[in-house]
């Protein structure tokens, strides 16, 4: 949905759905839990860890409340998380650092990707006011290596851009990139080609996932699919929707570099958003090449 559409909407709307919003977090975080479904905390030297893609709307669909968003991804347990449509300092969204707020909720570290300067929609009057993607880890990230890609865009569009970090996964690094492509086709075409351009050809293990705004059968993901394994295909799940609809269309990926085993991959519903997180267990390649120095 768009940065228009969204800002139309009543403070009084969204503060009805806050109660309901927190209480079907909580119900579903029961459900996971008592079924046994959020992995142990990745043991030392483990190569299995559990991703994450969820486009969390700006948190609007809960009121601008933050608690019941961390409470779903608690109850997952992932290791990393990426998100997409994230506020910082926005006052549609209560002036929050909503990547920051989330980490520190749930105990895990935020690299947070600014795409939009959105100080002229603020009406806070700070000069602060940023809208992007973010990342949320457990591991350990090596900054050095931590980079913000643009992507391309046509003049007066959205900007969009692709975020990468390094993380020490026990001694082995693991790249994770997180991206949130436009909803308009031949801009969304380049931008596919630029981030396959930037994430195809490395040695080291990888991830890239987000919102592609695309479904999987378009000839736009070729690329993709020629380079890295798409886990919820993988898992016979390719035909299972990503968004919160009577008709929900996938448009999120977890794409995973070859090597990379997805040992499960789930599409869990709550209505906290208007699309539907996927979450990948995945296991890493054991090569000695690729293990940090000193790790």
């Amino acid at each position: 949905m768009c940065i228009p559409e969204r800002m139309m909407r009543s403070r009084a709307r969204l503060r009805f759905r806050r109660t309901a919003a927190r209480a079907a977090a909580l119900a579903t975080a029961a459900l996971l839990l008592g079924a046994g479904a959020a992995p142990a905390q990745t043991p030392l030297g483990s190569r299995d860890l559990t991703v994450m893609t969820y486009n969390i709307a700006s948190a609007l669909e809960t009121g601008n409340e933050l608690g019941p968003i961390a409470a779903y991804i608690r109850a997952v347990n992932p290791d990393v998380v990426a998100l997409q449509e994230v506020d910082m300092s926005w006052s549609r969204s209560d002036s929050f650092d909503q990547a920051g707020e989330l980490a520190q909720r749930l105990g895990m570290r935020a690299i947070f990707d600014a795409n939009l300067d959105c100080v002229r929609f603020d009406l806070d009057d700070d000069g602060s006011c940023a809208y992007g993607t973010a990342i949320l880890t457990r591991f350990p990230v090596l900054d050095s290596e931590t980079r913000f890609y643009g992507l391309p865009r046509y003049a007066g569009r959205e900007p969009r851009g692709l975020a990468r970090v390094v993380l020490d996964v026990n001694g082995r690094p693991f790249e994770v990139f997180n991206t949130h492509l436009s909803f308009y086709a031949p801009e969304r075409r380049a931008q596919v080609n630029a981030v396959h351009r930037l994430t195809a050809y490395r040695r080291v293990p990888r991830a890239v996932m987000g919102d592609f705004n695309v479904v999987p059968a378009s000839a736009e993901l070729a690329p993709m699919r020629r380079s890295f394994i798409d886990a919820q295909a993988a898992r016979r799940l390719g035909a299972r929707g990503t968004t919160n609809a009577l008709r929900p269309l996938r448009l999120d990926y977890v794409w995973l570099s070859r090597g990379i085993y997805p040992l499960s991959v789930r599409l869990l519903y709550a209505r906290l958003s208007d699309h539907r997180p996927v979450i990948a267990r995945i296991r890493l390649p054991f090569t000695p090449a690729y293990r940090i120095a000193g790790g």
